[in-house]
C-alpha cells in the first residue's frame, strides 16, 4: 500500500545558513539520508517501511535570523 503523510519537524541549523535555498537543501539532504529515501534494497533485505520520496512544502524561520 502506498501512503502519503505529513510530519512537522523543528531543527537547529548552523548560523551560516542565512540563504534559505541552501538551508532547505541542507535539511532535505539530511532528511533523505536519515530516512534512506529512495534507497534500493535487495529483495530479501527490505525494511518494513520504504520511504520512496520526499518534498519539503513549507519552511519557516522561527528564531535566529540576522
Amino acid at each position: 500500500m502506498k501512503v502519503k503523510f505529513t510530519i512537522e519537524i523543528e531543527a537547529d541549523i548552523p548560523g551560516e545558513f542565512q540563504d534559505d535555498a541552501l538551508a532547505v537543501k541542507l535539511l532535505k539532504d539530511e532528511v533523505d539520508e536519515l530516512l534512506s529515501i529512495g534507497a534500493e534494497y535487495d529483495k530479501y533485505d527490505q525494511p518494513s517501511v520504504m520511504f520512496t520520496s520526499s518534498k519539503m512544502r513549507t519552511y519557516f524561520v522561527t528564531a535566529g535570523r540576522i
